[in-house]
């Protein structure tokens, strides 16, 4: 069933705390701890493993940062509504993958869930970086850290008989995105451009990850990836609006 009650109640107390932040940002720090307790105790409880609480704790963190880039009501309102969504399939996928670790459709959901959190915390924390004069070290460390603990928490679904395997690929991918971001700070554009690229970067070496833990890694597969990347960091580069360099 697509909708589980358990869910649909931590959802719905996550819509109230982005609404409270969008109208009473005043009350910003309660809110936010609140939201992030609540999220780390409903993934643990609802998936059954603690690995689950680490989409919904790293989506609220970056759903409120990039809340807060949203400078329009209406476009708020529309943000609040999409993360609300996502938020909830990250939730429903645990509680599916807590039942059966091998549904499919419940993999799927936190493959999107995943996807969303990696862009909206990779464009906030580089709005950020690019708002509020944020040391570079900082935004790499940041990168590492959320790309290796969300990256962790999916391999783990799939690679379950061997944790050390798992923390040392999902090491390394972090450090890949830690260099490749330093290398984007040097490109002239804006937050969601940059978000949009790394997450382009980031989804190629995740998929020839999970294609080696599922035995799926071949020359088609590298292939496939390099094509679907030169095509899709072309589209973003003749589509996207380049900031002058000052």
């Amino acid at each position: 069933m697509f909708l589980q009650l358990r869910p649909f109640i931590q959802s719905f107390i996550f819509l109230f705390g982005l609404e409270l932040i969008a109208f009473r940002s005043e009350w910003v720090m309660l809110i936010v701890i609140f939201m992030l307790f609540t999220s780390a105790y409903a993934g643990r409880e609802i998936g059954g493993r603690w690995f689950f609480s680490i989409l919904p704790v790293f989506f609220t963190l970056s759903s409120v940062a990039l809340l807060y880039l949203i400078t329009l009501g209406y476009e708020q309102q529309i943000f609040i509504l999409l993360s609300v969504g996502m938020y909830y399939i990250s939730l429903l996928g645990a509680y599916r993958l807590g039942l059966y670790s091998a549904d499919k459709t419940a993999r799927g959901m936190n493959m999107s869930a995943m996807a969303a959190t990696i862009f909206f915390a990779y464009a906030a924390i580089y709005g950020m970086y690019l708002n509020f004069l944020v040391p570079l070290y900082y935004l790499m460390l940041i990168y590492c850290l959320v790309t290796l603990l969300v990256s962790c928490q999916y391999f783990f679904i799939i690679k379950s008989d061997d944790k050390r395997q798992v923390w040392v690929y999902s090491l390394l991918l972090s450090l890949v995105m830690a260099e490749l971001i330093w290398v984007m700070n040097f490109w002239p554009f804006g937050y969601l451009t940059t978000g949009v690229i790394a997450l382009i970067l980031y989804y190629v070496l995740w998929d020839l990850t999970q294609s080696y833990f599922l035995n799926l890694l071949s020359k088609k597969r590298v292939i496939a990836n390099m094509i679907f990347f030169s095509v899709m960091i072309v589209l973003v580069l003749l589509s996207t609006k380049w900031l002058p360099i000052i």
